[in-house]
């Protein structure tokens, strides 16, 4: 039985302007988002526990059996997400209570969409991630509660 669940991409969103610890964060995922091979979609993802940064990735064109459990058949096969590659390897009582702040750049360095898609809300909520921030664009960040 799939761990997948519907998850509504429209639920109660806030929205932040890049400043503070989020700014950083979110820049942070950036840079690590330009390390992704891919030309078109570069999503950076980061780890994060209080103060500390638990863990990186980008995405990547590998299969990634772990993201399968929450993938709906429907949707072709489960490549390695930034999201997910930042929280594989990590043990739940790390990454319970964390955040995780995802970013996506354009080919001209700029913010892109960059909401989880449901098959890793679906992972970020098993492995009990509490909170979502990721870009919207080049001035505002969304985020949402698992």
């Amino acid at each position: 039985m799939h761990a997948y669940k519907e998850y509504d991409s429209k639920g109660p969103d806030r929205f932040h302007k890049y400043a503070g610890r989020i700014g950083r964060h979110i820049e942070y995922a950036a840079r690590i988002a330009q390390q992704s091979d891919f030309p078109d979609y570069r999503h950076g993802a980061i780890l994060v526990k209080g103060s500390s940064i638990l863990n990186t990735s980008t995405n990547k064109s590998n299969y990634c059996s772990f993201g399968h459990r929450f993938r709906r058949k429907a949707s072709g096969h489960a490549t390695l997400h930034a999201e997910l590659g930042a929280i594989l390897g990590m043990d739940r009582a790390v990454t319970e209570g964390a955040t995780i702040y995802v970013a996506r750049v354009g080919k001209t360095g700029e913010f892109k969409m960059s909401k989880p898609c449901s098959m890793c809300h679906a992972a970020m909520k098993h492995v009990g991630i509490k909170r979502v921030v990721y870009t919207i664009n080049d001035k505002v960040a969304g985020s949402y509660k698992i």
